[in-house]
């Protein structure tokens, strides 16, 4: 038996950056204002002004993807070397003379543009990063196929995370239980104003009657729970406890109240927009007859045009449908 999943463990981008030909990358106040910029639109930020130490952390990182932001000389030299590492996602060039840079940009289809100015950089970072969001936040699934083990192995790896998610949900809660995931989440975004801003939120205003609204709100909270839930990751699904089962309790109450007003109780018609990798959406057809399991909250809309409406924009160098 083998097991694929068929989600992407890379939830976040690191962004490695290095803007300026000068000695030192966070020498000039301009670069250092690109960066508190950037680090709204992507949180983990790294800088190197060594481009064999720059080189050398790309070509090591295994569970993440890489957007480089390069000066249009330093281009020249790293792109041709990193463009087809699968970790490396996008280049972004942000120079002083465009058009040059452009003549050898163009060779290359991750190099997502040539920029003079800020604002449009980070503009096109930002649409970028939706794009990618859209992606990492598909489907979790997995796919066992029958093989050489036994279907009693197969029915546990499935049992396992299922009784994991179970136990969660039919534990007795603590006042702190949310200090403790918040501890988590301040720590994690330290510095990036706009999720500060929204983590200060829910620690003011949380309730459990609320829980869908806040996990469908664009937030670091429902980032981190989609990664956990598609990567398993039970150490951070212990910390979000408390979260998913206030979202399990509120989907059920919503679910009671369908049934008790509804004139056709028997099925609800809902859509999901979804865009998928190339390789996940061929394991799920050639899959077909064999285990599949879906291990996350489903957002979904009764109106198919919204359904779609979210799965239309995506990065021009995702291998997705």
């Amino acid at each position: 038996m083998s097991k694929h999943n068929c989600c992407h463990l890379i939830r976040s981008i690191i962004l490695i950056e290095d803007i300026y030909q000068y000695q030192n990358v966070n020498s000039t106040q301009d670069n250092i204002q690109t960066q508190k910029e950037l680090r709204q639109v992507i949180n983990h930020l790294r800088t190197f002004d060594n481009i064999d130490e720059r080189e050398k952390y790309i070509r090591k990182i295994t569970k993440e993807k890489v957007v480089l932001i390069v000066s249009g000389s330093l281009g020249r030299q790293i792109v041709p070397q990193l463009h087809d590492l699968s970790q490396f996602s996008a280049c972004y060039v942000f120079c002083q003379d465009q058009k040059a840079n452009e003549q050898w940009a163009n060779k290359y289809h991750k190099v997502n543009g040539v920029f003079i100015e800020r604002a449009k950089l980070v503009a096109k970072i930002s649409k970028y990063q939706v794009g990618r969001n859209k992606v990492e936040d598909g489907a979790s699934i997995s796919v066992i196929t029958s093989g050489s083990q036994s279907l009693q192995v197969r029915n546990a790896i499935f049992m396992w995370f299922q009784l994991f998610i179970e136990v969660l949900l039919r534990m007795h809660h603590k006042s702190n239980d949310r200090k403790e995931l918040l501890d988590i989440c301040k720590k994690s975004y330290k510095g990036n104003q706009q999720e500060m801003k929204i983590i200060d939120e829910f620690e003011k205003n949380y309730k459990s009657e609320n829980a869908i609204w806040w996990y469908t709100r664009e937030s670091c909270f429902y980032r981190m729970m989609n990664k956990a839930l598609r990567a398993q990751d039970f150490d951070m699904l212990f910390a979000l406890r408390f979260f998913i089962t206030d979202i399990a309790k509120q989907i059920k109450n919503e679910h009671d109240k369908f049934i008790r007003t509804s004139e056709n109780r028997n099925k609800i018609r809902v859509y999901r927009g979804q865009l998928i990798g190339n390789d996940e959406f061929e394991l799920m057809k050639n899959s077909i007859g064999e285990f599949v399991s879906m291990n996350s909250f489903f957002s979904t809309s009764r109106n198919r045009p919204t359904a779609l409406d979210f799965s239309r924009t995506t990065a021009k160098t995702d291998n997705v449908q």
